[in-house]
């Protein structure tokens, strides 16, 4: 069936769906108050809200899908100018107080490109999915990321800083961790869905039976990506994504905090700031292949406060109109904690 749940229109025998959610979701919290139901809800923003359910803290689906981000993230990425994803994170709505929006880069089936037009998508499939073989149901792309972007560490990166920093929930696809690719010798979406790969040893350590998917072979095969190889290499991209979510769970903001976009005075840069409970977090990612000067005005900052770099080097002052201002390597990506001097977070040039 094309869907597990599907909406019902004008029928007297069967259940209205968000009954059967707002049911479901009741019966959850009562057996494990930790547990979520995660929806994959492919919708415009305003048909999509409704699955939340319709109380304050929201009574149907914990988490959403950000399908419409994660397709202008791309188109952005595709274009190296910001703003296509700072359009959407301006039109997204806010969710019901005890439910969240998920952020993620893609997840087990086709990177789905539905929700762009016809001319948005032709400019990705371009940019990331140039063959045929590389794209399915004339919407998608069924690949992984690191292949899309030439195995560029720098975009990679970027890509995994956005994932946990804009507002949200990030949610991983296994593999992505450590910059697996995929199969486009196995059919449809089975391209992205080869065994993980732990060792460069037999079977990539996936298990000593053979697998029923075969494993990915090549330059992203597990005798180059693995887990134990990445443990012990700082430079990799486990490492990478081992240090965004340490700053991530330091960050509540990002989460939970009421977002802004703000004026970069670039095309190519997205900033974004969180606040809650007197907290401030700012996220600053640049999407071209060039060294861009950024300077941003912070409302309600002055130079009785500093930035803090949480993933490099430095600390950056604050005028006393609020202004601060630094430079953003080639697709560079910074996070910063606004705080007073006393009170600042060590930085890596601290002694």
């Amino acid at each position: 069936m094309p869907f597990v749940v599907e909406r019902v229109v004008d029928s007297d025998t069967l259940p209205d769906p968000h009954d059967y959610f707002a049911e479901l979701r009741a019966f959850m919290n009562r057996r494990d108050g930790g547990a979520i139901l995660l929806g994959e809800v492919n919708l415009p923003y305003t048909d999509l809200l409704t699955y939340f359910g319709n109380t304050l803290l929201g009574n149907e689906i914990t988490v959403c899908f950000d399908f419409i981000g994660m397709q202008r993230m791309y188109l952005a990425l595709a274009r190296q100018d910001a703003r296509p994803l700072a359009a959407a994170l301006r039109e997204r709505p806010k969710p019901p107080r005890d439910s969240q929006w998920a952020i993620f880069v893609r997840n087990h089936d086709e990177l789905t490109l539905d929700k762009l037009s016809e001319k948005e998508r032709e400019e990705v499939f371009e940019a990331f999915a140039p063959d045929k073989d590389m794209r399915i149901f004339d919407r998608g792309i069924r690949r992984r990321l690191p292949t899309m972007l030439d195995g560029d560490r720098r975009r990679v990166r970027l890509a995994y800083s956005l994932l946990f920093s804009l507002p949200g929930t990030p949610v991983l696809f296994y593999g992505e961790e450590i910059g697996m690719g995929e199969n486009l010798a196995l059919e449809g979406r089975s391209s992205v869905r080869t065994p993980m790969q732990w060792t460069p040893n037999l079977h990539g350590g996936f298990s000593t039976a053979e697998p029923a998917i075969p494993i990915t072979s090549g330059a992203y095969g597990p005798e180059r990506v693995n887990v134990s190889g990445q443990r012990r290499d700082p430079d990799s991209l486990l490492i990478w994504i081992t240090r965004l979510i340490a700053q991530y769970r330091e960050c509540p903001e990002l989460a939970w905090g009421d977002y802004d976009v703000l004026d970069a005075g670039d095309t190519a840069v997205l900033a974004h700031r969180a606040d809650i409970d007197g907290g401030t977090v700012l996220a600053v990612h640049n999407f071209a292949d060039r060294k861009i000067d950024v300077e941003l005005t912070l409302d309600g900052l002055d130079s009785g406060k500093v930035l803090t770099d949480l993933l490099l080097d430095g600390t950056i002052e604050i005028s006393d109109e609020g202004v601060a201002g630094f430079d953003l390597e080639p697709y560079g990506c910074r996070w910063f904690r606004a705080s007073t001097p006393e009170t600042a977070p060590a930085d890596s040039t601290s002694p």
